[in-house]
């Protein structure tokens, strides 16, 4: 139980490390690990921006691909009392070092910004999941024990 808890709180503190910028500039983040990267809307309503709207360049000034994030993921921005980030859309680095994310969208809401951050879905779903499962199988064993113990006993009580 501790163990899931622990998990999933921190994976609720992850957004605090997010990079951030104001929707209307350039998210200039520094990489420093290969593969996928979630891009997030963070504001007080819907996420006005989708990822088709999305810009990334490498250091190089080279357009890097951003397809829309499948799941829905949603979190409570720190720092932002009562506005969410959605994850709107995902990029793969293959290398390291800065990237430029901008978004080509009109927004309305001036406190509005995009966020760039690790997937929190894979993480919290395993910070959920082996737990359960953990506590799953050491009842599937105790029943295995328990059944086993009684039919031994079975057993020696018959003549």
């Amino acid at each position: 139980m501790v163990w899931g808890v622990t998990g999933v709180l921190d994976q609720v503190q992850q957004p605090e490390a997010f990079t951030r910028a104001h929707i209307s500039g350039t998210l200039t983040v520094n990489l420093t690990q290969v593969g996928a990267h979630v891009i997030y809307y963070e504001s007080h309503g819907p996420a006005a921006v989708s990822a088709g709207q999305l810009k990334v360049l490498d250091a190089s000034h080279r357009a890097v691909a951003v397809r829309p994030y499948s799941l829905d993921l949603r979190y409570d921005v720190p720092g932002m009392p009562g506005a969410l980030g959605t994850a709107i859309g995902v990029f793969e680095a293959d290398h390291t070092g800065a990237f430029a994310i901008s978004a080509n969208s009109p927004v309305r809401d001036a406190q509005a910004q995009l966020a760039i951050g690790d997937d929190l879905a894979p993480a919290t779903l395993r910070a959920v999941l082996l737990p359960v499962l953990t506590a799953l199988l050491s009842i599937i064993a105790a029943i295995a024990i328990a059944a086993r113990t009684w039919s031994r006993r079975e057993r020696k009580d018959q003549p």
